[in-house]
């Protein structure tokens, strides 16, 4: 009976570690794209000369978007199974009980990475959105200076 339950178990277990390795790809690609969001806010806000107000708000907007781009950035948790520990609990189980484990250890992490990775992303898009704005402010304050 529990043979049956489980015949599917190697290949659940092979598509959650795909899904885990590209969540991680996901993480590393807007960690890329927020430092080029940085680069470009820096950029706006200590190029932009001073001059109407119009650019002043276009200085802001470029600065609200580098510290949104920058939260992203920020530490987050990685949770990765404890290798030893598994060893000295699991060195002597049923294999099959071992795997059954340590997928739902690894879907705990897949879900848990994955409210992580939603909650960075739209911290990326308020960053895009706010640089988006300091451009076509600087755009036009600096054809009205």
């Amino acid at each position: 009976m529990a043979e049956a339950r489980t015949r599917s178990l190697d290949v659940i277990l092979e598509e959650v570690r795909i899904e885990r390795q590209a969540q991680l790809r996901h993480f590393d690609a807007l960690d890329a794209k927020a430092g080029i969001i940085l680069g470009f806010a820096g950029a706006l806000v200590a190029l932009a000369p001073a001059g109407p107000v119009l650019l002043d708000i276009s200085r802001f907007a470029a600065a609200l978007s580098g510290f949104l781009a920058l939260s992203t950035f920020w530490p987050r948790g990685y949770w990765a199974i404890e290798l030893r520990r598994i060893r000295d609990l699991y060195l002597a189980a049923e294999p099959t009980f071992t795997r059954l484990r340590i997928l739902d250890t690894q879907i705990w992490m897949a879900e848990e990475l994955g409210g992580v990775l939603h909650s960075k992303a739209r911290r990326l898009k308020s960053a895009m959105g706010a640089l988006a704005i300091s451009a076509l402010l600087t755009a036009i304050g600096l054809g009205l200076h």
